[in-house]
């Protein structure tokens, strides 16, 4: 599960990157666009290697981290996946001109490309502790006897693969994305948009990070993102996804899991010192999406008195949001931005600098801010009672609990 997740959180730079050239080839202005047309395909050149060509950094990386969390060499790991990989995309037409589509390197190869990966470095890990392996002389500098070391298992790999693929037929690729298929409809459901957002706060109620629980998904939110870049290179009215992850990050958890932008907010008004102090200490963090200092300094992890509107309002945002998007009221997320933007920046240009989605983020806001409202106001009310007893003459100094 970690080299999955490094897989795919090693290429979201150049995802990020695509997603920049993918705007500026498809300005939101109509003088923009007039003026970029005759540049327009030029620019979508850097989108279609990076953001277009994801499962190629996706296979390395994931390979990459696998192996090395294994101490096999993670560099020829890396490199024999990414190439049986390739040996899968090619056609196997031997008439055909020898060339490779770029479509076959994309979203749709992310699920093929992780198993690749993995099988390949499973293998490296077999024939190194069954010593399967060209060993030569100490006297051999390292680099040269690394790569007869990967020799072996290499071979193994791509001869599986081109068994597989070319001579027995087997479409790798093609047939795990059918097989993904369903999946990727599960996950972008409203259903299961719910219940990422109840897990997420669920666990981060229990002080669980949850991350730990959502990780698996990250594969299936950067297929439905890449997914919705191709649909609008290709100038798609209606992208075909909902709930990638800039769903969740700019639509439902502003200021951090559980939407605690608003309750940094309150908290600069509360009365009690305690939650005054958090406030000011959290609300810059909190535009920026880090929401540690409100979840563990208020506290709002184990705290019954907050944990209805922690769960709430993110719930209402999904389903708001979600209808929204299902509606094209606001255009669906389809480019990468840096997720430590403040959540209308985010908004803006993750739908491809659409007006429309920082109006229903602002409407979310406010709702969060009326879910959160009359809880935050009673847990301030009983803090500034701990905080008056605890200064009442001959009183014993405590800590405020939250019970």
């Amino acid at each position: 599960m970690n080299a999955i997740r490094d897989g795919v959180v090693g290429a979201l730079p150049l995802v990020l990157i695509g997603s920049v050239f993918l705007l500026l080839a498809q300005p939101p202005s109509t003088a923009l666009q007039a003026w970029i047309g005759p540049f327009a395909n030029q620019l979508l050149i850097p989108y279609r290697v990076l953001g277009g060509a994801i499962t190629v950094y996706v296979t390395f990386s994931a390979a990459y981290s696998l192996a090395k969390s294994y101490g096999l060499d993670a560099a020829s790991c890396g490199l024999t996946a990414l190439a049986a990989y390739l040996v899968a995309a090619m056609p196997r037409d031997p008439l055909a001109t020898p060339s490779l589509a770029l479509s076959r390197l994309g979203a749709s190869g992310i699920f093929a490309g992780l198993v690749v990966a993995i099988a390949t470095v499973e293998i490296a890990h077999l024939f190194a502790r069954r010593r399967w392996t060209f060993r030569l002389p100490a006297s051999v500098p390292e680099a040269v006897s690394r790569s007869f070391v990967a020799l072996a298992p290499g071979f193994a790999v791509i001869s599986a693969v081109f068994l597989t693929t070319q001579i027995a037929g087997v479409d790798l690729i093609r047939g795990l994305e059918l097989l993904a298929q369903p999946l990727l409809r599960a996950t972008g459901s409203l259903a299961a948009a719910l219940m990422v957002v109840l897990v997420d706060s669920g666990f981060w109620l229990l002080g669980v990070h949850a991350s730990a629980a959502t990780s698996s998904l990250r594969p299936l939110w950067e297929a439905m993102l890449v997914g919705n870049m191709e649909a609008a290179a290709q100038g798609g009215n209606v992208l075909p996804h909902i709930a990638s992850q800039p769903f969740y990050l700019w639509f439902v958890w502003q200021g951090g899991s559980g939407g605690t932008l608003p309750l940094a907010f309150l908290f600069l008004r509360a009365k009690s010192r305690q939650l005054r102090s958090i406030g000011r200490l959290a609300i810059l963090p909190s535009l920026f999406n880090i929401n540690e200092p409100i979840l563990f300094g208020a506290p709002v992890v184990l705290n019954p008195k907050l944990a209805i509107p922690f769960i709430a309002s993110p719930l209402f945002s999904a389903l708001t949001a979600y209808l929204a998007f299902t509606w094209n009221w606001v255009t669906r997320p389809y480019l990468q931005v840096p997720w430590t933007l403040p959540a209308p920046l985010g908004a803006f240009f993750s739908t491809g600098a659409d007006y429309r989605a920082v109006l229903l983020q602002l409407f979310n806001l406010f709702a969060g801010f009326l879910l959160y409202w009359p809880f935050a106001r009673r847990f301030d009310r009983f803090l500034q009672r701990q905080e008056a007893d605890a200064a009442a003459p001959g009183s014993a100094t405590t800590l405020p609990s939250t019970g």
